[in-house]
């Protein structure tokens, strides 16, 4: 077995307050914060004071927090909470594969926005009123932000996809849900947090007895590990990404996705000419060194990048590097120089 010298895959360790604090969790925080006995009041305690991190650190009102222990469900409930049976919906091309399901399930209209070469979203003007639209902060693959949305109509009920941005990007003025991932803020995997701002517009679609907004079932260990991880994150520096833009741009028959456009510090895709990108990351495994290719959210099976093919761009040869927090300018030159190696092999 390689020992591991380099990590630029997307899954990183929890931090080590957050790992700290899940470890205390599962011996204080196992009770029913809902019943009345002594540890229950604990684990009340416990739950209220996570919440109220989350609140704070990504700008959202504790009333509106929902707890979810299915990142991915949250997809489904933070936008079909919002549809009507006559709504239309809008999404991006560059959108996840789960929300580009919920399209095609859909019977009535649905509206399915451009992106331009450099990633931004075109037409978010023309969204009709009525609509229900899906909005990516930022994208998971290339990193890019979208930077404001448009003026659009106030009967527009917007969705906002933060699981990738976390708390890097402040959620715009305007939003009906956001679901955002533990795991972006180096938390822990298998929690998710959505917002409801009104919640007399929302309902839960799927079937209920009692009137609530989402499942209820989650691990309050992993919700006080998640806050801890957000109480202690720091954001990647800015400095990095540009040092590994300038680094990688010089390695022959490699072009950066989208480098120029304003992104978040820590991803970042690149298209290698000639090469499949599966055979770059065995090799580079082989050296110890971890990067993805493929789509973000069909990692598993390396299925081609639907947002890099919406953006323009070949979709042979992707690789996508993520910058932990700890990544060095060192780690990053050690990746161009295997890299680079591996290249000049495939090409014979």
């Amino acid at each position: 077995m390689v020992r591991v010298t380099g990590n630029f895959a997307s899954e990183g360790p929890l931090h080590p307050a957050a790992r700290e604090a899940l470890l205390a969790a599962f011996d204080q925080g196992w009770a029913d914060p809902k019943k009345l006995s002594q540890s229950s009041s604990k684990a009340a305690i416990l739950r209220n004071h996570g919440l109220e991190t989350i609140s704070t650190r990504l700008g959202i009102p504790a009333d509106s927090i929902e707890v979810l222990g299915e990142p991915s469900l949250g997809h489904y409930l933070s936008i079909a909470g919002l549809l009507q049976e006559s709504s239309t919906f809008a999404y991006s091309a560059i959108d996840k594969g789960k929300i580009r399901a919920i399209a095609r399930s859909r019977t009535s209209q649905v509206l399915e926005l451009a992106v331009d070469s450099a990633g931004a979203i075109q037409g978010l003007s023309e969204v009709s009123p009525g609509a229900v639209l899906s909005f990516q902060l930022a994208n998971g693959e290339t990193g890019i932000i979208q930077v404001a949305l448009p003026s659009i109509s106030e009967d527009v009920q917007i969705a906002i996809d933060a699981t990738a941005s976390g708390p890097r990007v402040a959620l715009p003025d305007r939003w009906s849900t956001a679901l955002f991932d533990a795991a972006s803020w180096g938390g822990p995997s298998g929690l998710a947090i959505m917002a409801i701002r009104n919640r007399s517009q929302f309902s839960y679609p799927l079937p209920r007895i009692a009137p609530i907004s989402t499942p209820g079932s989650y691990s309050l260990p992993l919700l006080i590990a998640s806050a801890v991880a957000l109480e202690n994150f720091t954001p990647e520096s800015p400095s990095l990404r540009e040092f590994a833009v300038a680094q990688l741009s010089k390695i022959d028959g490699v072009h950066l996705v989208g480098s120029q456009s304003p992104a978040m510090p820590h991803l970042l895709s690149l298209i290698a000419a000639n090469v499949s990108g599966e055979n770059v990351v065995r090799e580079l495994a082989a050296q110890g060194v971890d990067v993805d290719s493929g789509s973000a959210c069909s990692a598993e099976d390396l299925q081609p990048s639907h947002v890099l093919a919406a953006m323009g761009y070949e979709t042979n040869g992707h690789i996508r590097l993520t910058l932990h927090n700890g990544t060095t300018e060192a780690d990053i030159a050690s990746l161009v120089t295997a890299l680079s190696g591996v290249l000049q092999k495939l090409r014979g």
